[in-house]
């Protein structure tokens, strides 16, 4: 099969002739692992705000890698240094911080901090329009369509949770959340309205040539348990998440009907996997292993030939602190734990690839799922 061929008999649930792989990484591990292949050595194309970039084609046939990003534009080269500040469309402004392991972006302003209902009338929320990124986007999709055999994930719109968070600061979005449920519910519906926006704009100019449709990250959980109560989530955050997602199900069934539909959220998040299931959601990203109720094999058991599973290669402790040999172990234990050579599942890290992970075990775990096969 090729990637494409491969991620698509995942995708229904049919058996792959190997289980495909996807790799999302962050600036300083890219620039290592380009080093460690000694390929695509002096491609540096520029972070987003988590400091992710695409990897060059080159770099991800080099690891057998089946899959590849499509943002609204081209990626760009980064300058000799990253700009110490930026701000983005919607207001809010980060601050570079440099750590022993690799750089991140911090917010270090919260415009909406403290505002009204009123307030979120009059605030210059970012405008939705192509100026020339539809056209520019649909011409790059085309080129890495035709000349690559990757399977294409669409990624437009931006995240609508994370987004009133850093508008509001993290305190006070909890605050508010338990306080003034109102504002939140009008803060989330025009975030979510944008960020639908955004997802039909890019999929207008570019859908044709997609596999997946990732409708951005939503992270829902932490460590031990979700984020929110079942209450809060229903009622409060997964209306305005699922409008989004109905938008984008409704231009994919009129266009592009075997297109599958990604959430990425972080986390132990097996209680609201049913509604997500039901609200529209295919792919589950990025199956945090450590997290309580995100085992392989427990998730196989509730959910298998249901939702089709992203990732699950553990990067909190197996990645960056394995030998080769426990990686690889550890690698073909989630192959085997997701019964992934009969399709459903999609191996990966489970979260972009932080500046802790030697490039060797991406080898060896790409390695493992090219070379296993099945229980």
């Amino acid at each position: 099969m090729t990637s494409r061929e491969r991620v698509r008999a995942a995708l229904r649930f049919n058996h792959p002739d190997r289980v495909p792989l996807d790799l999302n990484i962050t600036m300083t591990a890219y620039d290592a692992l380009t080093r460690f292949l000694g390929v695509g050595i002096g491609d540096a194309p520029l972070p987003n705000n988590a400091m992710e970039v695409v990897p060059h084609p080159d770099v991800l046939a080099a690891l057998g890698v089946d899959m590849i990003s499509l943002k609204m534009e081209e990626p760009r080269q980064r300058g000799p240094a990253l700009t110490e500040t930026t701000s983005d469309g919607w207001g809010i402004t980060r601050r570079l911080v440099r750590q022993s392991a690799g750089e991140y972006y911090e917010v270090i302003s919260h415009p909406l901090a403290g505002a009204t209902r009123d307030d979120l009338a009059r605030y210059p929320w970012p405008t939705v329009g192509s100026n020339g990124k539809a056209t520019r986007l649909r011409a790059y999709a085309e080129r890495l369509y035709r000349s690559t055999e990757l399977a294409l994930v669409g990624r437009f719109g931006g995240p609508i949770l994370e987004t009133a968070c850093d508008l509001l600061g993290m305190e006070e979005w909890h605050i508010r959340i338990a306080t003034d449920r109102a504002f939140i519910a009008d803060l989330l519906d025009r975030i979510s309205a944008i960020c639908a926006a955004q997802d039909l704009l890019g999929l207008e100019a570019a859908g044709e040539f997609l596999e997946v449709m990732k409708v951005s990250g939503e992270d829902l959980g932490m460590q031990t348990a979700p984020l929110y109560s079942p209450e809060v989530f229903s009622d409060l955050l997964l209306p305005p998440l699922a409008r989004r997602w109905a938008a984008v199900k409704g231009w994919l069934a009129s266009h592009q009907p075997a297109v599958k539909v990604m959430l990425h959220s972080c986390g132990a998040i097996r209680d609201f996997i049913p509604a997500l299931l039901s609200a529209g959601i295919d792919v589950l990203d990025p199956v945090q292993p450590l997290a309580k109720g995100m085992d392989p094999e427990g998730l196989r058991a509730a959910f298998g030939g249901k939702m089709i599973f992203h990732g699950g290669i553990d990067i909190q402790r197996l990645l960056p602190r394995g030998s080769a040999e426990e990686v690889a172990q550890g690698t073909r234990r989630c192959l085997a734990g997701f019964g992934a050579d009969a399709g459903g599942f999609i191996a990966a890290p489970s979260h972009a690839v932080q500046a802790d992970v030697p490039p060797s075990n991406l080898r060896v775990m790409a390695e493992a799922v090219r070379s296993w096969k099945g229980e």
